[in-house]
């Protein structure tokens, strides 16, 4: 195998791990968000169980997409959820929170996901697609997380 090919695929193994453990973090945060909506109560009900809908379907999306690329670099996409949650660095909740509770702990799920696309972008710049990828992850984290905070103010 020729040198750079050899120096990309090990690049692929290496994008391919770091997405792997984000796909967990994003199905996670997407499962949570879904619990959410299924379980908010209080006097922002409405709004909240209408934003926790939007936010949950946005990650449906995602997953099926960092999942895709992991396919299209070369490595299998995760099958279990246990094998996700093994890799996930996210934590599930003990209980189920109140309202404000879910807001922040959402919130700050958000904020750690751009956080390691930020780090995973910068580890995986010669790969354009999972680089422009993980962008646009950074920019739906941030704007997800934005959106929690303002129903805390």
């Amino acid at each position: 195998m020729p040198a750079k090919t050899a120096a990309r695929a090990r690049s692929n193994d290496g994008a391919a791990e770091g997405l792997t453990a984000f796909l967990a973090d994003t199905y996670l945060l997407m499962g949570k968000t879904q619990a959410c909506h299924w379980n908010v109560t209080g006097p922002n009900f409405s709004g909240l169980h209408t934003l926790f809908e939007a936010q949950y379907t946005e990650l449906f999306k995602a997953v099926d997409v960092l999942a895709e690329r992991i396919r299209a670099i070369g490595s299998p996409a995760p099958m279990t959820i246990e094998g996700m949650l093994a890799q996930a660095s996210l934590k599930e909740p003990a209980r189920i929170p109140d309202a404000a509770g879910m807001v922040r702990m959402l919130g700050d799920d958000h904020a750690a996901l751009s956080s390691a696309a930020a780090t995973l972008a910068q580890d995986v710049e010669d790969d354009l697609a999972t680089h422009d990828l993980l962008v646009s992850r950074i920019a739906a984290h941030d704007k997800a997380a934005w959106m929690l905070r303002s129903h805390l103010s």
